[in-house]
């Protein structure tokens, strides 16, 4: 049985670059299982800034350091000497994760907004099968069991997050089918978390997700 992830982010407990670090990673791997690729990846992220930061204007990552001592800054800085960053599979990891909002988007919509989807004319009912046939090519998985079992499954724990990511992105008018946010737009963030917060019970409640409480990966902000 795995536990329950709750990720607390904001200014009041992190630089800015380290809350934008710390959402990719939960979002691409939002599970107990799955806790060393988050570390790994959210430290390269984090290494990322620093190495730009160090070249541009190096007091700034010693005053970070001191501020914030509770990071792993040892690590951080071994990978930020490297030439580039690690990521492994993040960018497919976001995509899928913004493929499975667009899913969830599709079978809450009417609930969210109170008025119902708008079908493509090859679509004739909201069923997770039909859903997954309209996310296939941005996965890049025919077999919509197949998207159903690595996509939408795998993305459930963390569902409300990536679905008030892409309802975000899509108030900002940019392509939803992955993202490239900067990591210190603290906006952003903020913003993602406070409509993920209203969308875990209807993601908890909904009869075609019916995510347990327990399962629900949750981020809290403290400003």
């Amino acid at each position: 049985m795995q536990n329950q992830i709750v990720l607390n982010l904001g200014p009041a407990l992190m630089p800015d670059f380290m809350i934008g670090s710390l959402f990719h990673a939960i979002l691409a791997w939002p599970t107990s299982d799955e806790a060393a690729a988050f570390h790994r990846v959210s430290e390269e992220l984090a290494a990322s800034v620093i190495r730009l930061t160090r070249t541009d204007a190096p007091d700034d990552v010693q005053l970070v350091k001191d501020r914030w001592p509770q990071f792993n800054w040892q690590s951080i800085e071994a990978r930020a000497r490297k030439s580039e960053s690690a990521l492994g599979y993040l960018d497919k990891r976001l995509k899928q994760r913004m493929a499975a909002a667009r899913v969830g988007i599709g079978k809450i919509h009417r609930d969210i907004f109170d008025v119902p989807v708008v079908l493509p004319p090859t679509i004739t009912a909201l069923s997770l099968d039909q859903l997954c046939k309209l996310i296939a090519t941005d996965v890049f998985i025919d077999d919509p069991e197949n998207i159903e079992k690595l996509v939408w499954r795998k993305s459930l724990p963390i569902l409300h997050l990536a679905m008030a990511t892409q309802l975000v992105l899509a108030g900002q008018q940019k392509d939803g089918e992955g993202f490239d946010c900067d990591l210190q737009d603290i906006d952003f963030y903020r913003s993602v978390i406070e409509i993920a917060g209203l969308l875990e019970q209807v993601v908890h409640d909904h009869p075609d997700i019916a995510v347990t409480r327990d399962r629900l990966t949750l981020v809290r902000w403290f400003e």
